[in-house]
């Protein structure tokens, strides 16, 4: 179970608790030792401080802090010199947020010691010494406490920010899908009832009617059977016309899916991804595509965790006998390369279709795959 943090601004309640018990156990060991009003006192000066911090408003606050002196001025007139060892800590809550110097702030501090018996100069000049130290580290904490807080909750804003747009834009990918999927539906219907529906109906009524004239006329059936005949071979052309042209290429599939890969990445880590290609990628098998993507991922991957880059490309070559791709960023590289389960199955997937893996940290960060072409 986790912790409960202690707040910064209930340091100083803490503090000043503390600072109460040694002065009412000073008091009591002192001739004078614990009265009825001495106690009345006290607890009617924890009542005000109590009411000081409870309030939101900061003019409250300091109004608070000025009668808690008031009031402890006058018991160390009138029951105990020794209560004026409170009074630093309320002068550096009244005074603390107005007066930005430090400098200023301790001679305010150090001030009523000249109104106080001589036996009280040390006793105050080292408590108000340690209440300045400690009261002005603890202000300059909450203030990174407070801007550290701050900072995070504009992160947290922005990482919303960009999962909503993030999550809009999957969701606009999607929508763009499926209307394009119904668009193909619907011209590919179309186009099959325009021309292949057409020549079916044709190829259908002349076989009827051959069909009808087969007994009286059987040239002419013959003739009506030949162009059905002629009209269906046409629609089966016509059927693999259009199957053919719904088809794509090998290259396409793969390298439509590289560059879904590199979209989704660039808008996932908002790093610059840059995806080019040359050569005949017809020549690339499906499996030698499956590889080439898990490994760049792998890079990608690799890249987020550990390059501290801006910018990342990828580049894919198709040469004479083999196939050439690579992943390099601008990041801080390394000297020595350190294998992980990451690139050694990098490594053990490309040696499984006989390629290869070439790492390169002096320059960034690269990895660079050699793969041999089947028919090389």
């Amino acid at each position: 179970m986790r912790e409960r943090e202690i707040r910064p601004e209930n340091w100083s309640i803490i503090f000043k608790l503390v600072m109460l018990l040694y002065v009412t156990g000073s008091v009591y060991v002192s001739e004078s030792g614990l009265t009825n009003w001495y106690t009345a006192a006290i607890l009617l000066y924890i009542s005000m401080e109590l009411f000081s911090h409870i309030m939101r408003s900061a003019t409250l606050q300091r109004a608070g802090a000025a009668a808690s002196i008031l009031f402890i001025i006058t018991l160390s007139y009138e029951l105990n010199p020794m209560l004026a060892l409170l009074i630093p800590v309320n002068l550096h809550r009244l005074a603390g947020p107005l007066l930005r110097h430090p400098a200023p702030i301790l001679l305010l501090m150090m001030a009523p010691i000249l109104l106080l018996p001589k036996e009280l100069y040390a006793s105050y000049g080292l408590t108000a010494s340690i209440s300045y130290l400690f009261l002005t580290v603890l202000s300059a904490y909450t203030d990174k406490s407070k801007a550290y807080r701050s900072t995070l909750e504009a992160m947290r804003e922005e990482q919303y920010r960009l999962k909503k747009q993030l999550h809009e834009s999957m969701e606009h990918r999607r929508q763009s899908e499926y209307m394009f999927k119904l668009e193909e539906r619907n011209r590919l219907s179309q186009e099959i009832h325009d021309r292949i529906g057409h020549s079916m109906t044709g190829a259908l009524i002349q076989m009827e009617a051959a069909k009808r004239l087969y007994a009286t006329d059987a040239a002419r059936s013959a003739e009506l059977l030949q162009n059905a005949i002629h009209i269906s071979k046409e629609g089966i052309e016509q059927i693999r016309q259009v199957l053919k042209s719904m088809k794509p290429l090998k290259e396409q599939l793969g390298i439509n899916r590289m560059r879904l890969l590199a979209d989704e990445f660039a808008a996932t880590h908002e790093m610059e991804t840059q995806l080019t290609y040359e050569g005949n990628l017809d020549r690339i098998e499906p499996l030698h595509w499956h590889i080439i993507q898990q490994n760049v991922t792998e890079a990608l991957t690799n890249t987020v965790k550990y390059a501290e880059a801006t910018a990342v490309s990828i580049h894919i070559q198709v040469l004479h006998t083999m196939i050439k791709a690579s992943v390099s960023d601008n990041g801080t590289g390394a000297s020595k390369v350190i294998k992980g389960l990451g690139m050694i199955g990098m490594e053990e997937r490309t040696a499984a279709v006989g390629g290869k893996v070439i790492v390169d940290g002096s320059k960034g960060f690269a990895v660079t795959m050699l793969i041999p072409l089947a028919s090389a």
